[in-house]
């Protein structure tokens, strides 16, 4: 009903199904029960930052982008160096 490709979609419930994760809500399966623990952020302590689609573990501060990003204009060819 959401005018994805059927194919794909037998696809992602297979994956769904195969991880315990399909649902279906009409009543045929027990509700889900959550272990009930409480897990908090100091969204105070969360800082924005920026990765980029190859290396996304290479993450930078924004308020280190610039000193980050002028550093590796001057760098030797090589990581973070052009």
């Amino acid at each position: 009903m959401t005018g994805r490709d059927e194919t794909r979609v037998k696809e992602i419930e297979t994956y769904l199904r195969d991880q315990g994760l399909f649902v279906k809500h009409d009543g045929s399966q027990p509700d889900a029960h959550y272990s009930g623990d409480i897990l908090e952020l100091d969204m105070g302590n969360v800082v924005p930052s920026l990765s980029g689609p190859k290396r996304p573990h290479d993450r930078v501060n924004m308020t280190d982008m610039k000193t980050d990003f002028t550093t590796a204009l001057t760098n030797k060819l090589g990581f973070k160096g052009y």
